[in-house]
C-alpha cells in the first residue's frame, strides 16, 4: 500500500548513514601521512567516529547533514625517535568551515616536542 501522505517523498525522508560513513572514513583517513626530511607522520588508525550522518530528502532535494566527531591514532618518526598519540576533532559538522584539532601525545619528553608539532601543523591540513 502506497504512502498517500508522503508522495513522492516531498515532505521528508530520512536515512542513518553513520555506518557508511565509519567506513569511508577509517578507508580514507588511515595511512594517511605527511613526511618533510627526516620527519614523517601518519594516522594509523581511525579509533572512533560518534555522532550524526543523515541523508534526508526535502521537497524532492537531497540534504546531507552530519555532526560527527572523530578519533584518530597516529604515529611520527625522526630517525630512531618514535612518538605516538592522538588527534581529536571534536566538530566535523556540515556547517562548519574550520576545524579544532587536538593533537595529544603519550610521550612528554622535549624530544617529542617537535614531532608533535609536525602532526599539528603537517598532518592536520
Amino acid at each position: 500500500m502506497a504512502d498517500w501522505r508522503n508522495v513522492g517523498n516531498w515532505h521528508w525522508k530520512e536515512k542513518n548513514c553513520l555506518v557508511w560513513a565509519k567506513t569511508y572514513l577509517e578507508k580514507q583517513l588511515t595511512g594517511l601521512e605527511a613526511k618533510d626530511g627526516d620527519i614523517s607522520a601518519k594516522v594509523t588508525s581511525v579509533e572512533s567516529v560518534t555522532g550524526d550522518v543523515d541523508l534526508n530528502i526535502r521537497k524532492g532535494r537531497l540534504l546531507a547533514i552530519y555532526d560527527v566527531e572523530l578519533k584518530l591514532e597516529w604515529e611520527a618518526t625522526k630517525g630512531d625517535e618514535k612518538v605516538t598519540g592522538k588527534i581529536t576533532v571534536p566538530e566535523v559538522a556540515h556547517d562548519t568551515d574550520a576545524y579544532v584539532y587536538e593533537v595529544t601525545s603519550t610521550s612528554s619528553s622535549t624530544a617529542a616536542l617537535p614531532l608533535k608539532d609536525f602532526v599539528r601543523t603537517q598532518l592536520t591540513q
